[in-house]
């Protein structure tokens, strides 16, 4: 019975991936990831999403010579050397020494490893002993899902102009001097959810920071 239950949902399966290739080429949405593809296509998997959450300068390395790690890019103001592990297991310490290593190398800011995996204990440790950030499977994947949301409103920004403030939106944030999910959800009665989209937009834009470890983010304009 499963096996026929699994070949009526061929068909649908079939037409599902076409469906998600045909709207990604249209609003270059960034597909799910693909656990089979290579390492190289993973470099240019987190690159593409790299760009779609406002990263500039995004610039895949040479595979010789490249100390250890992947990707360059720069975010509000800061340059970041990544290294990328596409693995089938958690991500041990050698990582995160070749990406400690690597951003030394390259004089940049921040060092950081990505994986489409977890990490193991030993490589947190030691991550947290030589600020190196960590992203993992589940991170990446809420970064896909927000790039994904930009793509469609801003594919054409640079042939519309940049995007503005809403007034309303723009006067809170000025009144108080900071953004974060909670004080958008306290004054405009709005869910979680949209406040985490707007305040997501806003920094695409470059209007205000990333969130702190207290979800704070500094306003720019």
């Amino acid at each position: 019975m499963k096996i026929i239950w699994k070949i009526i949902l061929i068909p649908f399966k079939i037409i599902g991936f076409i469906l998600k290739k045909i709207f990604g080429f249209i609003f270059g949405w960034i597909n799910e990831l693909d656990e089979d593809m290579s390492g190289e296509e993973f470099e240019q998997y987190v690159a593409e999403i790299l760009k779609y959450n406002g990263y500039t300068n995004v610039e895949l390395t040479k595979h010789t010579g490249d100390y250890g790690i992947d990707i360059l890019a720069d975010y509000q103001g800061y340059s970041y050397a990544i290294q990328c592990k596409m693995y089938h297991k958690p991500v041990g310490i050698a990582a995160i020494q070749q990406a400690y290593a690597g951003y030394i190398y390259y004089d940049c800011d921040y060092p950081v490893v990505v994986t489409n995996n977890h990490y193991t204990q030993a490589a947190i440790d030691l991550a947290k002993t030589n600020d190196v950030i960590l992203w993992d499977g589940d991170d990446l994947e809420k970064m896909r899902k927000r790039a994904n949301r930009h793509c469609l409103f801003h594919r054409y920004q640079e042939d519309d102009g940049e995007a503005d403030i809403d007034s309303d939106i723009k006067q809170l944030l000025k009144d108080n001097g900071f953004a974060s999910v909670d004080l958008l959800i306290s004054y405009m009665h709005i869910s979680k959810e949209e406040a985490e989209y707007i305040l997501d937009d806003l920094e695409f834009n470059g209007y205000v920071s990333s969130a702190d470890e207290h979800g704070i983010r500094e306003i720019t304009f």
